[in-house]
């Protein structure tokens, strides 16, 4: 089992960040739809983590479709599929989840799940989560969690 500590975690998803910065500016420049942003990144955040598996909106937990219980916005959704997982896959073995919108703002939605998704009492125990604002050209908004809350820097 690999471990990263925080510190390694941010610095990778800061270099894969700059990455996606530099190399696909088109995309952001021109609100490119936000799988084609995720898409490009978790290819950049493979070659950061090459010990784990990174994949865009992975539906399984082992060999069942992962859900989580969840009141959002008046509707109760149980199907969730990530944007980016960075895990080994068939094994509890978690490391980071994250949640992209193409706005700067926290979705109150994704919050919930990236809060279920990180605690460590629950079904997926994901040792880091994030959601992430990309607003065009500008630095994107990083909201960290851990331990089913969001952790300040």
């Amino acid at each position: 089992m690999f471990e990263y500590p925080f510190e390694i975690v941010l610095r990778n998803v800061q270099v894969s960040l700059g990455l996606l910065c530099k190399n696909d500016v088109f995309l952001l420049a021109n609100a490119a739809h936000e799988r084609s942003v995720t898409h490009k990144l978790a290819e950049y955040l493979q070659l950061q983590f090459q010990e784990y598996h990174v994949d865009c909106e992975y539906n399984l937990h082992g060999v069942d479709t992962k859900t989580l219980p969840r009141e959002c916005n008046g509707e109760n959704k149980e199907k969730v599929f990530p944007d980016i997982i960075v895990h080994l896959r068939g094994v509890e073995n978690n490391l980071l989840v994250i949640e992209a919108k193409l706005s700067p703002e926290l979705d109150r939605c994704d919050q919930i799940k990236l809060e279920l998704f990180t605690d460590p009492a629950g079904k997926f125990r994901y040792k880091y989560g994030l959601a992430i604002g990309f607003n065009g050209l500008h630095a994107p908004q990083l909201t960290w969690f851990l331990n089913g809350a969001v952790r300040s820097l």
